[in-house]
């Protein structure tokens, strides 16, 4: 697949994002004023540590810093996607000098070398976050996590919402699911939802309100859920193996050739109204209500995705949430429960200039800044894939989980149940 190139001893940008290395222009930057404009060009600093729950890491990398050689990426909210990047240095920090004044998407990143990880048992270290740059500059410290151990992770999500002969069609959405680990796992039960909640106010309650639910650490709030066939060993998925969902297991070319012929999925979902196909087992609609159109949930680039185990709603802690539109009911999938989530975003700037973008969609203990950043219906054959570990290629194709969705996913053509 995709996978990252390894920072060297030199400090040198990675390849896979095509961004700006050192000393190159940024993206976002816009020509000097005449007047020199100091004003204008706050800048920002940015102080990469280890997290304190990851000590043991720096203590063993003689770390007492900061992280030498982070590279950290900077995306001015409401301009159309691309990072900016600058590496730190021996202590950690790292200066882009000319940003503007705005909020900034900040992923910070740091593969770790071989004698590194030998030392670790660690591949990557990440962090991601939402800050302002200030009119007189900004300094933020930034605590980077190590990749996650392997389990079941969502590794693809192809979700582009077009139009077709002037018809909106929606049903040739799929996501995958990827056995991370060293183990065979079994799906059968488990849970498949989307997060409830936006990341953006002004629609109809602020950022403030909706915090309780966004930011809750015990877990997730749901509305929407669906459930895996089978009562225990009738599906299992070996170590680097893929499974895929789709929204309508059917053959989608013949809507539009650059939709996925997916009448071989391992698994669809199924709503009140949908087309079956009854080669392919289904996944049930368990709650709160199904999703409107009759096809099972839609879940478009821009939303939350989890897995989680088996759950039962009714035993689920649950809320009435009262907004302006009416009541809501939602679900707490707790954090126990919880096997992967993933954080996908649009490359979309005028939404962005037209909705305050809050600091985060879920607790940053199950991701911490969204991830894949593809244009809203722009190229039909792309979607949003979980990149390889820089360096372990014959680790049995381990994929990168890092909780940081900015850093751990990115945009490839469609290759559904297939890791390339």
């Amino acid at each position: 697949m995709n996978s990252l190139s390894r920072l060297d001893s030199m400090g040198i940008c990675l390849s896979l994002f095509a961004v700006a290395c050192a000393g190159d222009v940024g993206f976002s930057d816009p020509p000097p004023p005449a007047d020199g404009g100091d004003h204008l060009r706050p800048g920002f600093t940015v102080n990469s540590v280890v997290a304190p729950e990851a000590a043991s890491v720096a203590r063993a990398l003689g770390w007492a810093d900061g992280v030498p050689g982070a590279e950290v990426r900077v995306h001015r909210v409401g301009t159309n996607f691309a990072w900016e990047t600058a590496l730190a240095d021996d202590l950690g920090t790292a200066h882009l000098p000319r940003l503007v004044t705005g909020q900034y998407r900040v992923a910070v990143y740091r593969p770790l070398s071989a004698a590194e990880t030998l030392a670790t048992g660690v591949e990557v270290l990440a962090a991601g976050r939402m800050s302002p740059v200030a009119a007189r500059g900004t300094e933020r410290t930034i605590e980077l996590v190590p990749n996650q151990p392997g389990s079941l992770v969502i590794s693809e999500v192809y979700a582009p919402a077009t139009f077709v002969a002037e018809l909106s069609y929606n049903f040739h959405m799929y996501f995958e699911v990827y056995n991370n680990s060293d183990r065979t796992v079994f799906l059968d039960g488990l849970t498949f939802g989307t997060v409830q909640l936006i990341n953006a106010a002004g629609r109809s309650v602020s950022c403030a309100e909706s915090a309780q639910f966004r930011k809750d650490p015990d877990g997730v709030w749901a509305e929407f859920l669906h459930r895996f066939p089978g009562s225990g060993g009738q599906y299992p998925l070996a170590p680097g193996e893929a499974a895929v969902v789709a929204l309508d297991a059917i053959d989608h070319t013949v809507v539009h050739p650059d939709f996925p012929d997916l009448s071989a999925a391992d698994f669809e979902l199924r709503g009140s109204g949908d087309v079956n196909n009854p080669d392919v087992p289904d996944l049930v609609e368990i709650g709160l209500r199904s999703w409107f159109h009759g096809h099972g949930l839609l879940f478009y680039v821009g939303h939350v995705l989890f897995i989680a185990e088996k759950l039962d709603p009714a035993a689920l802690e649950r809320t009435v949430w009262s907004l302006p539109s009416g009541d809501m009911t939602m679900l707490r999938v707790p954090a126990s429960a919880l096997i992967d989530v993933v954080w996908t975003e649009e490359d979309d700037a005028l939404r962005d200039q037209r909705h305050e973008g809050c600091d985060g969609v879920v607790h940053e203990r199950f991701d911490q800044l969204g991830g894949g950043y593809l244009k809203h219906g722009v190229d039909l054959t792309l979607s949003v894939q979980r990149i390889l570990l820089p360096g372990a290629a014959g680790a049995a194709g381990r994929l990168q989980d890092t909780n940081v969705s900015a850093v751990d996913l990115v945009k490839a053509p469609i290759t559904p149940g297939r890791i390339p």
